[in-house]
């Protein structure tokens, strides 16, 4: 099977495709998308661990991130409401989760960061998402962006050769600021995909500093230059989303 991993690893980015079109067509119908996604996603996590024994680089954290990317997969589709902006998405996530699993193990810097800031932007979309259709259950999801921020940090420092205490702590720290902004941006009159990409701005500085914070290498210039991007970037999307101060 090593030798197929390539087609193995389409068939499951287009299983992915398959299993919303047929329970989410043209509106998701839960109590059967819900089981068949749980079902799809513990027959990869199964077959990435088995493939990571056999190239003897299994790690625990390196079999979190696929499924991280998966849920943040099933949250974005579920909350598309166009049926042709969610075929286009599931289009791209064929290419996007094939991707990733043919790249499973590798442990490159770039590919790493790329992967992590998909995966967690797809998160938080998911999570502003929900809360702004149901938010009832606003102390579930609060929880989940907390538990999914401090797996997915956790699993991008995997390679850094720091202590495991200190990573583990410095992915729960992370995690837990990254749930406090997530309630606290809640109470701005904002879409929910402003809200997101809000909460991917501040996530993404705090984890690129204190990553280079671990190498030794965090200087003036870097903290100025994320700075400058995560403030142009948060800048440009208040500038053109429609809102005002409530007196």
């Amino acid at each position: 099977m090593l030798k197929h991993h390539k087609l193995i690893s389409f068939c499951v980015g287009l299983g992915f495709l398959i299993i919303f079109q047929e329970f989410a067509t043209p509106q998701p119908i839960f109590r059967f998308l819900i089981p068949a996604f749980l079902v799809y996603a513990g027959a990869v996590t199964a077959y990435n661990r088995w493939y990571l024994k056999q190239i003897n680089q299994y790690n625990v954290w390196i079999l979190i991130r696929p499924l991280l990317l998966l849920l943040s997969g099933f949250g974005i589709a579920s909350l598309v409401p166009s049926l042709a902006l969610r075929g286009v998405f599931l289009i791209i996530s064929v290419g996007l989760i094939t991707s990733v699993e043919i790249l499973l193990g590798n442990l490159a810097e770039n590919i790493l960061l790329i992967e992590t800031l998909f995966i967690a932007f797809g998160l938080f979309f998911t999570f502003a998402g929900y809360y702004y259709n149901a938010p009832s259950f606003e102390t579930l999801y609060l929880m989940g962006v907390f538990a999914t921020s401090a797996l997915l940090v956790r699993s991008f420092y995997e390679s850094v050769p720091r202590p495991e205490r200190i990573k583990v702590i410095s992915a729960l720290i992370i995690g837990l600021f990254t749930a406090e902004l997530y309630w606290a941006l809640n109470f701005l009159q904002f879409p929910y995909t402003v809200l997101a990409v809000l909460l991917f701005n501040i996530f993404y500085f705090c984890l690129i500093l204190n990553y280079y914070f671990f190498f030794h290498i965090l200087n003036f210039k870097k903290i100025q230059f994320h700075l400058f991007l995560t403030s142009a970037s948060t800048v440009l999307v208040l500038i053109t989303t429609p809102w005002n101060i409530i007196r």
